[in-house]
């Protein structure tokens, strides 16, 4: 498990989307003093490249230098939006194996997450994003929490949502945002599903392109032994046109689609949303739908 200690220097970087100034994370750096961290700031957190952080060697450059400095203890990235997956081959994950730590993010750093987690089996945390949490100049009471819990090393019991399917299971967290993930199949970068409780939510994407989205991972070999699915929230995922369902209606078809009954909640409290909880990927949980319940073990 994550835990961080006062004193600890932990990376500042950009994977994914730019930021136009430091200014733009300036709370979320003065919270992270306020918890006694030490921010060290990447070389390219403000290069820009079309819609990203700057060029995919750049950005890598940055993680590789934390990932290789040992007072490194953490990595936050400043910002979602579009392009981490595109840092994942110019990554060296010998070195990560050998000096693993976690990367802090949120919406597009799901794909730099879990590819990471796919060559080195070094976990991350999800739900918590300099810029995002800090954008209307207030972070959720909610989310500080639940993220100071994680920074302090304690196993969280969570419980929140809605029973889809019943049942319980046991088995390592792995996803977050569902079209990024859903980006990773077919390379070497997507975690193995054996055996894994997938995290899902999105944003922005119609209903319909929902539905297609979880088609596809429903139709992965590996997914037969999937172990369960937490759905989180799908904020401003629409109907594109009025036949085509709102999410709920797509998820509820869920169990009709499955070629064996795996415990299954929906609404749980992450994604793009204010209050989340924040999460640690990579790590193993005990899942019970019936009590909407994740528990790290």
């Amino acid at each position: 498990m994550v835990q961080l200690h006062p004193k600890d220097k932990v990376g500042i970087a950009s994977p994914a989307g730019f930021i136009d100034s430091l200014d733009e994370i300036a709370p979320a750096l003065e919270y992270l003093k306020s918890l006694g961290l030490k921010p060290v700031i990447g070389n390219h957190v403000l290069d820009k490249y079309f819609y990203m952080g700057g060029k995919d060697v750049d950005r890598a450059a940055d993680l590789n230098g934390f990932f290789a400095d040992d007072e490194i203890k953490a990595i936050f990235t400043t910002a979602g939006g579009c392009g981490s997956q595109r840092v994942l081959p110019f990554l060296d994950y010998d070195l990560i194996r050998k000096n693993p730590k976690p990367i802090f993010g949120l919406s597009d750093n799901t794909s730099l997450q879990n590819g990471i987690y796919a060559q080195t089996q070094c976990s991350s945390v999800t739900g918590f994003s300099l810029k995002y949490d800090f954008k209307n100049g207030h972070f959720s009471d909610f989310t500080k929490k639940s993220l100071e819990a994680v920074l302090s090393g304690e196993k969280q019991k969570l419980k929140n949502g809605k029973t889809l399917i019943s049942g319980k299971a046991d088995g390592i967290l792995v996803g977050g945002c569902l079209s990024t993930f859903r980006n990773l199949l077919g390379t070497v970068y997507m975690p193995d599903l054996n055996g894994k409780i997938l995290l899902l939510e999105d944003v922005g994407e119609k209903s319909y392109k929902i539905g297609v989205m979880l088609t596809q991972l429903l139709q992965q070999k590996e997914f037969e032994n999937v172990a369960g699915i937490v759905f989180g929230q799908f904020t401003n995922c629409n109907p594109f046109d009025a036949q085509d369902g709102a999410v709920e209606d797509i998820l509820q078809e869920l169990p009709l689609l499955l070629s064996k009954q795996i415990p299954i909640i929906t609404d749980f409290a992450y994604g793009h949303i204010p209050d989340r909880y924040v999460l640690p990927l990579g790590e193993k949980v005990h899942f019970d739908a019936d009590a909407c319940s994740l528990e790290y073990i």
